[in-house]
Order: C-alpha cells, then sequence, then structure tokens
C-alpha cells in the first residue's frame, strides 16, 4: 500500500468513525498530521477550534489559559475557565455544547505535562455529547488516556494499519504489545512505552538477536556473543543479560521448551523484518495489482539498513541479506512500472534499486533502457560510468559484453 493510499486509508477512518467516539488521536507513526488536520479544518461541514500547545512542559494552568484563549477568540464567547481539571473540563463542556457541532483540535499534545493534563481530558472526554469531539496530534502516543477504562469505549487512533507497524494502541489486548523495528536504528515499544535506556548495547543486541532469531539455542546463543568464554562463564552473562532484559521490558521476553529458547507466547510481537520480509514473499505469487501493494508496504517498512547504529558480525550479515531483499523488492516493483507503461516510475525504483546495489549490471542496464527510450542518452550514459566506476572501484572489473553493447549502441544515437 502507497503513502497516499496510507493517506486515504486516514481520511476514510477518521470519516467513519462511530458516533460515540468523542477522543481521536492522530497515530504518532503516520506522518500525514498537518495535511490530515488542514482538511479537518477546511471542512466547511465542521465548526473547528484549533489551538497549538506552545512549549515543552507546559502545566494544566498554561494549557488551560490556551483553551481559553482558543474557545474565546475561535467561538466569539465570553468565557473565563477554572484553574482545575475536573471544572475546567466541565465549563469546557458547557461551551462546546452551547455552539452545536464543535470539533476541538489540540496541536503537539507531547508537549504538555501529562501528569497534570491528562486529568483534564480524562475528566472531558466522557461529557463530550455526540457530535462533538476533540482530536489530539502528537509525537508520542497518549498511553494513560488510550487505556483508560472511562474512555475505552469513546477513543479511537487514526489511522490504523499493523501491517505498516501504525497498531491500534486504543483496543484492549490479553496480551502485552510488543513493537520492534530493526530497519533502521531500532526502536522498541511495550505497550506503546518506547525503551530508550537498555543499560548497555549487549541487553539491546541480545534483545534483538531473540526478536530476529524467534527460536534459538542456547549453543547459537553462546557461539553468537561469547565464543571465546568458557561454557561456565558464557552462562553466567547470558543469564544475567536475559534477567536484564526483562526488568526493562516489564515482562519476559522468552521462554525455554524443547531445547529451544522462543519468544514468550504472552506477548504480542509487531516486527518490521517479518512484515517486510513476508510483503516480498506474498508479492512474488500475488497478481500484478495486490503485488504493487505489497512491495510498496515493503518498501515503506524498509526505514534503514538492518540496525544501522550497531556492528557485529550477525548483525553485519542480517543488514547484507536484508539489503539485497530491499534491492530486488524494487526492483521487481520497478518492472512491474515498466509492464503497465509507466517509464518515469520505473525509472525511479530501478534508480533507487540501483543505489542499494550498485554493482548489478541488470538494474543499470535497464536505467540505461529507460533514459534513451524517454530521450535522454547523456544520462543513459551516465549511469553506465557510474556503473563502470563502481565494478572497477570494488571488483576490478568491467562491465559485461550485453552492457558494454548496450552503451555502443546508445553512444550511436547521439
Amino acid at each position: 500500500m502507497s503513502k497516499m493510499n496510507l493517506f486515504s486509508q486516514a481520511q476514510e477512518q477518521l470519516r467513519n468513525l462511530p458516533k460515540g467516539v468523542s477522543l481521536i488521536v492522530i497515530h504518532p507513526d503516520f506522518h500525514g498530521h498537518n495535511r490530515l488536520l488542514g482538511q479537518v479544518l477546511a471542512d466547511p461541514a465542521l465548526k473547528v477550534v484549533f489551538a497549538t500547545v506552545p512549549h515543552p512542559r507546559c502545566t494544566l494552568k498554561e494549557f488551560v489559559a490556551l483553551l481559553q484563549d482558543s474557545l474565546t477568540s475561535q467561538l466569539k464567547v465570553s468565557l473565563s475557565l477554572p484553574a482545575t481539571a475536573n471544572e475546567a473540563a466541565a465549563a469546557i463542556t458547557g461551551v462546546l455544547s452551547a455552539a452545536g457541532h464543535v470539533t476541538l483540535v489540540v496541536s503537539a499534545y507531547d508537549y504538555v505535562d501529562a501528569a497534570e493534563v491528562d486529568p483534564l481530558i480524562l475528566a472531558l472526554v466522557p461529557q463530550l455529547p455526540e457530535g462533538v469531539r476533540l482530536i489530539l496530534s502528537t509525537r508520542q502516543l497518549p498511553i494513560a488516556l488510550l487505556k483508560a477504562p472511562a474512555l475505552r469505549s469513546r477513543t479511537a487512533l487514526v489511522p490504523v494499519n499493523p501491517d505498516k507497524m501504525i497498531l491500534d494502541y486504543a483496543q484492549p489486548t490479553d496480551k502485552k504489545i510488543l513493537e520492534v523495528r530493526a530497519l533502521g536504528p531500532g526502536r522498541v515499544l511495550i505497550d506503546g512505552r518506547l525503551i530508550d535506556h537498555w543499560d548497555g548495547v549487549l541487553p539491546r543486541t541480545l534483545f534483538f538477536y531473540f526478536v530476529d532469531r524467534g527460536m534459538t539455542t542456547r549453543d547459537e546463543i553462546f557461539h553468537t556473543f561469547w565464543p571465546a568464554l568458557s561454557t561456565r562463564e558464557a552462562t553466567n552473562v547470558f543469564h544475567v543479560t536475559k534477567r536484564k532484559i526483562s526488568e526493562i521490558l516489564g515482562t519476559d521476553l522468552t521462554v525455554y521448551w524443547s531445547g529451544f529458547y522462543r519468544i514468550s507466547p504472552e506477548l504480542e510481537l509487531h516486527y518490521d523484518v517479518v512484515k517486510f520480509a513476508e510483503a516480498v514473499q506474498n508479492a512474488a505469487v500475488a497478481e500484478d495489482e495486490e503485488a504493487l501493494q505489497l512491495l510498496h508496504n515493503a518498501i515503506d517498512l524498509y526505514r534503514g539498513p538492518f540496525l544501522s547504529t550497531v556492528e557485529q558480525p550477525w548483525i553485519e550479515q542480517r543488514r547484507a541479506e536484508l539489503a539485497s531483499n530491499y534491492a530486488e523488492a524494487l526492483a521487481v516493483l520497478a518492472r512491474l512500472y515498466a509492464h503497465r507503461h509507466n517509464p518515469q516510475e520505473a525509472l525511479g525504483y530501478f534508480l533507487r534499486a540501483a543505489a542499494a546495489n550498485p554493482q548489478r549490471e541488470d538494474l543499470v542496464r535497464h536505467i540505461m533502457e529507460l533514459y534513451h527510450g524517454m530521450g535522454r542518452p547523456a544520462d543513459a550514459l551516465e549511469a553506465y560510468e557510474r556503473l563502470k566506476k563502481e565494478l572497477q572501484q570494488t571488483l576490478g572489473v568491467s562491465p559485461g559484453p550485453q552492457t558494454e553493447k548496450l552503451a555502443e549502441t546508445i553512444r550511436a544515437s547521439l
């Protein structure tokens, strides 16, 4: 699914929310906040009040003053809000109800002091009548609001798309949600809480090893992390590190069963590498239209090289494997667009594929052919020269006869 489709999905989900939903949180992992809110503000069918939290650690007093100024100026009412959360919530409800179907939009909600301001939202939302809504735009999940029992049936995250790792933390679940992004620098959330302190490199890398392997033996772990230590020494370090991971997460990551360490069944794991691989594999057997959506989804998930900030042999090997799969996904997507007679899209994806794998002559030949077909022979030959230089510097070889012949044909057309 392309980014445009994700935006369309956000529009559709926002439009089709149940009438009983009063609190809407724009998902922090959705990158179309401003565009989506722009459409809300421009909708002639809506009466919208807009406020932006001005600075980090905004206090309750400052937040109430912000809402008072916004409601007063945009609804043209005379208003003096009480300072306490419950009294302010009651007063705001009265103003919004009297004004009719009003949508109150608060941008940069992550700037508030949540301990002070969340109680105001918790008191406000249950009082809002049908047709009056509060939309929060935020760069962090407001977990206290999403998990509040009193708001559960009245709250929605928009958009939600598990295939794109945009998860619905507003829905109740019996398991803890473990969200792991390893394509890029590495990011982990447990029940929406970002893990930003690992107490050293070893717990973090062992965590990602467990998640990436899914199932592994003690011998495989020891060989990967502590090949020079005795079994006794490695066992001690392993158990200390594994216990530290459990403390950091607040739950056990693995269980031991039949000689293997496996991800605990108490966790609902969402792992971008698995979703990326599944999308690429499914695209290989899908019809063209579905394959296009699957490949766009895979490419969107690939936010950078695997654990790009860490250098360890097992990580480097996995990084190279996934980078190769990424380049192939781009190449397949490019060929699909070429078959659909869309040379501009095809060229763009072939260029991205060649940038990810600059030694692949087949990709560069496609680029040369597309440039030549578009009447840009100079660009085609420039792509050839880049390939020639890359092969000479890295492998000490020259382009093959097929590529040389294509370059000669293009030169002859000048």
